[in-house]
């Protein structure tokens, strides 16, 4: 790999999808300390390349053909690990990009202003490259990869499978961003036409979700639905009771009431 010293950033562009690929070599191409070596439509050819070129950065697509992207990485050996930054219209491998050390996770689409942000960011860790760091790096490459595949992940590498409760994470596609949540702190969640809003303790947020999707991705020993449009975390809810025409109402910890409909009060008392 080209020593981090070295002005120009030996840079791999990997996306099955030319356009992609295109789009991507354009932005780098305007910046002068970019040196686009290769680009890759398919996994094998990305394995190749990388141990051709031995470059410093590679833009990667998660989801291709035959082999996913953490794949790519657990084929290399440790002192032929670039940075990573990756690129790809599936929200479903964050934990895992952020478990391997990836410098940054763009989705598509994205705009000039985000991928700038990203190339930033990964131009800072080329040379701030730590190369101790790498034999670790690949072990947790192959640990993720381990996860992937017991989660019950398709070929194509979209993990279907609920977190798991111990991850204590949440990742969610926000603002063309990924923002890593702790259950723990969404006080609740109300459908707001193709959106949802968390109401979390620092701010809310609109996902472009529906309100059944967030519920599979939730803990529901925790999470109960209280309305067709609102689900309430258990854990800041201060306290229930009767409300008008057979309806009940919860506060929550923060001040907030909720109203219960008769449909779901069967549902929160169960869990009481």
């Amino acid at each position: 790999m080209t020593p981090t010293t070295t002005a120009i950033i030996r840079t791999i562009i990997i996306d099955d999808e030319v356009l992609a690929r295109q789009n991507v070599e354009a932005l780098l191409r305007t910046d002068p300390e970019i040196q686009v070596v290769a680009q890759c439509g398919t996994a094998p050819q990305a394995v190749e390349a990388i141990k051709q070129h031995q470059p410093d950065l590679i833009f990667l697509d998660v989801q291709m053909p035959g082999m996913s992207g953490f794949e790519v990485l657990a084929k290399l050996p440790p002192a032929m690990l670039p940075q990573i930054v990756f690129v790809t219209a599936h929200d479903q491998f964050a934990l895992q990009a952020f478990e391997v050390h990836a410098v940054d996770y763009v989705l598509k689409p994205f705009n000039r202003a985000r991928f700038a942000a990203a190339l930033t960011r990964a131009k800072s860790a080329v040379r701030n490259l730590d190369r101790e760091e790498l034999a670790r790096r690949l072990d947790d490459i192959m640990k993720a990869l381990q996860r992937l595949k017991a989660s019950g992940a398709t070929e194509e590498g979209i993990a279907t499978a609920r977190p798991r409760e111990d991850d204590q994470r949440l990742f969610i596609r926000c603002d063309g961003e990924i923002h890593m949540l702790a259950p723990g702190d969404i006080l609740w969640i109300e459908s707001d036409g193709d959106y949802v809003r968390l109401h979390s303790t620092d701010k809310s947020r609109f996902v472009r979700m529906s309100l059944q999707k967030m519920t599979e991705r939730l803990d529901p020993k925790h999470f109960v639905r209280i309305h067709r449009s609102t689900i309430v975390n258990l854990r800041h809810m201060k306290k229930a009771g009767p409300a008008l025409y057979g309806e009940y109402s919860v506060e929550l910890t923060n001040g907030t009431k909720l109203r219960v409909s008769r449909t779901f009060v069967h549902e929160l008392k169960a869990h009481l």
